[in-house]
């Protein structure tokens, strides 16, 4: 596809700043809509004359609606927008870092966004644009939780294409104490976003093993591990080590044996040193890493340059693998590896 853009773009060199315009203005609409002329125009940093032209051109081809209370996008708008992300990509310049740590990782596709993760709308934009590449009908999901995943499917645009008998597990029970960030509850919001069937898993990781043990034994949960093994894609974090332990108040104890063995990544309540070797792992009921490695569309998303560190750490889950970045993240792992050669 990017030669092909790249080819377009030499043909026609005004086509290339008309696209990119008109996408973002969507992409704006979408997020902050509904939203007045002048104010998107300030944030654009575009001339009310040129929003006016441009919206009225939009307006015409059903991509948005335009009332007293301002411009919103319609169904049809958030389907283009999520259908050519990657042109749009292709004509950025982070392509080339991509490649780059496609390379460095062995992934088969990285995307990257501009900036810091947490502060892009384009994240959810990314990650629809990548089921719709990876999505096949009778698929199953399985997702993690956590501040950033949420982030990403709160962002997640309609889709241009309608699956059928989709079917979204969360990848593990609930942990911690915001209930919007459980696995639960991220994999029923992604359901509904796809239209797809869901189920949960109504109990928390983080019990002593006998309980554990106990509970894997229930039908119920015996039938939800069962489809979690079976599972065609699956979507997750990865976190910085010593953060997330602390974040879920694990013991004195773990806390030392984690420093003290230099963990620096963690994914799937499992903590990984800078080989990549497992220094501490929780039985849990849900997604081991050894299970995820089993899946075959593995869909990895972190960001901010203090990850980079721990992406590196979890290359052995991430090959062959999906990993959606920020810039920032993207070029400390760049930086990293050249300051080992």
């Amino acid at each position: 596809m990017q030669s092909k853009i790249v080819a377009l773009e030499k043909l026609l060199p005004e086509f290339t700043p008309m696209f990119k315009m008109r996408y973002m203005i969507l992409q704006k609409i979408l997020k902050r809509g509904p939203i007045g002329r002048r104010a998107l125009g300030q944030e654009l940093i575009l001339s009310e004359r040129t929003i006016r032209a441009e919206v009225e051109q939009l307006e015409n081809q059903g991509l948005i609606y335009i009332s007293t209370k301002g411009m919103t996008i319609t169904p049809l708008g958030e389907e283009i927008l999520s259908g050519l992300y990657m042109s749009y990509h292709a004509l950025d310049e982070l392509s080339r870092l991509e490649e780059e740590i496609v390379n460095a990782l062995s992934l088969k596709k990285a995307i990257i966004v501009k900036g810091r993760l947490e502060q892009n709308d384009a994240v959810g934009i990314a990650f629809g644009s990548l089921l719709e590449e990876l999505l096949k009908e009778g698929d199953t999901l399985a997702i993690t939780g956590g501040t950033t995943i949420a982030k990403m499917v709160d962002d997640l645009p309609r889709m241009a294409h309608a699956f059928k008998n989709l079917h979204v597990l969360p990848a593990r029970g609930s942990v911690g104490e915001r209930v919007e960030l459980h696995a639960n509850t991220i994999a029923v919001k992604l359901a509904e976003k796809l239209e797809a069937k869901y189920e949960v898993l109504t109990i928390p990781d983080n019990l002593s093993h006998q309980s554990l043990h106990f509970i894997k034994n229930e039908p119920q949960i015996q039938k939800i591990l069962q489809k979690l093994s079976e599972t065609d894609m699956i979507i997750f974090g990865i976190g910085n080590a010593m953060k997330m332990a602390k974040h879920r108040k694990e013991v004195p104890e773990v806390l030392g044996l984690l420093e003290s063995k230099k963990a620096i990544s963690e994914s799937f309540r499992h903590y990984f040193n800078a080989k990549g070797e497992v220094v501490y792992g929780q039985e849990v009921i849900g997604v081991s890493p050894s299970m995820a490695k089993s899946i075959p569309y593995r869909i990895a998303i972190a960001g901010g340059k203090e990850k980079a560190e721990a992406i590196l750490a979890t290359k052995a889950l991430l090959e062959e693998g999906y990993l959606i970045l920020d810039e920032d993240a993207a070029r400390a792992i760049i930086d990293i590896l050249n300051s080992e050669q």
